[in-house]
């Protein structure tokens, strides 16, 4: 097929040189096939904006795509037909052309007080397999709530990252690669302390700092879902592990930590994007219209 030498030119390019995400290279090659099976040419400089968009339309029509997920296809198709470009396959961008739509702004979902320990509390006395299974789980809700990392970045911990005794988890793998320091919330240290010294216990030897039980793996997104998603049921607050970030934030705007300190601590690139959880933040919300002075 005429397309996989552009194909497998985009994916060295995308993985090597831009370092893009390779699940998000995936997803970019997925929806170029699925443009090209759509406009059924041989002939990369026959793609044009009115085809382009003809299949963006016809998809969104077919799957009930989201605005959001309308916007990230068309992203993803520009940023091959750059590739293209930049490399003299094409003249101009076909995508540049296509608006993209406007994505509607929706408060982050957080949890209450005390559904927080609620969550805990069924961690703590649910029937685990093990004692690592369980200290191991605890620590990782508390992770996200004392700390606001994301799942990747905790899954891909390593014991040399956490620092109990400086009070500071270095995070290598952030969102754009960016690495930062987050400092360990005191009621964290104990929670990853216990779950330490269970994981000495049993002698397991790993540079994970969250293991897989079976193996000397890191820990994997579905056994983190899994668990959350046992917990959920008992408990009967339906949680993830994003939720618990955005709970984080919105906990450490309301103790009154800095906007450009909960910036720093979550990973935004950009201010404009911690600046959301001042409007979920109704305790600083009530604290300043009543003592505003309005007559």
């Amino acid at each position: 097929m005429f397309l996989d030498n552009y194909i497998t030119g985009f994916k060295r390019y995308a993985l090597y040189e831009k370092e893009i995400n390779p699940r998000t290279t995936k997803d970019i090659i997925n929806i170029t096939k699925k443009l090209f099976l759509f406009a059924d040419i041989d002939n990369l400089r026959k793609i044009d904006t009115q085809i382009s968009r003809d299949f963006l339309y016809s998809q969104k029509e077919k799957r009930l795509w989201s605005s959001r997920t309308f916007r990230n296809n068309r992203q993803y198709l520009k940023t091959f037909f750059e590739y293209c470009r930049t490399h003299g396959f094409i003249q101009e961008n076909p995508i540049c052309k296509i608006s993209k739509p406007k994505v509607p702004k929706v408060l982050p979902r957080f949890l209450t007080k005390e559904q927080v320990q609620s969550i805990l509390f069924h961690t703590e006395y649910f029937e685990w397999r093990y004692n690592i299974e369980k200290t191991r789980n605890i620590a990782i809700i508390a992770t996200f709530l004392f700390t606001g990392i994301r799942l990747n970045e905790l899954i891909n911990l390593k014991l040399e990252d956490v620092n109990i005794s400086t009070k500071e988890i270095i995070i290598r793998f952030g969102k754009g690669r960016k690495e930062r320091i987050v400092p360990i919330y005191p009621k964290l240290i104990p929670i990853l302390k216990r779950y330490l010294a269970d994981r000495e216990k049993i002698k397991m030897k790993s540079s994970w700092f969250f293991q897989s039980l079976r193996t000397p793996s890191k820990i994997s997104k579905k056994t983190i879902q899994g668990f959350c998603q046992k917990i959920s049921k008992i408990s009967g607050i339906k949680f993830s592990p994003h939720p618990l970030r955005h709970t984080f934030a919105r906990n450490a705007i309301n103790a009154g930590i800095g906007l450009y300190m909960v910036k720093e601590m979550l990973g935004h690139s950009s201010v404009s994007t911690t600046e959301i959880y001042l409007s979920v933040s109704k305790k600083n919300l009530k604290e300043v219209f009543c003592g505003a002075n309005l007559l």
